[in-house]
């Protein structure tokens, strides 16, 4: 069809299970996170000949209240039609 699907949820839907699910399909879902919320990056790629379990999960992200108060934020206004 050639159009993108974004769903949009409550916060009781931000569950990693259940949003790992559609986004596997190429669906987008966003949902609204809590300030103390653990975000962490994606795992880097498997080093070829490592043996015991492949990692789930990257680097620790900082959490949403530090980028609230962080200097270096860059906050845009933007206004929605509609």
């Amino acid at each position: 069809m050639g159009r993108d699907l974004v769903l949009v949820a409550d916060s009781g839907f931000a569950a990693l299970a259940l949003l790992a699910a559609p986004s596997r399909r190429g669906v987008t879902v966003g949902t609204r996170l809590r300030l103390d919320a653990a975000l962490y990056d994606p795992a880097p790629p498997r080093r070829p000949g490592t043996v015991g379990r492949p990692r789930i999960k990257g680097a620790r992200r900082p959490s949403l209240a530090q980028v609230l108060v962080e200097e270096a934020t860059f906050w845009n206004r933007l206004t929605v039609a509609g």
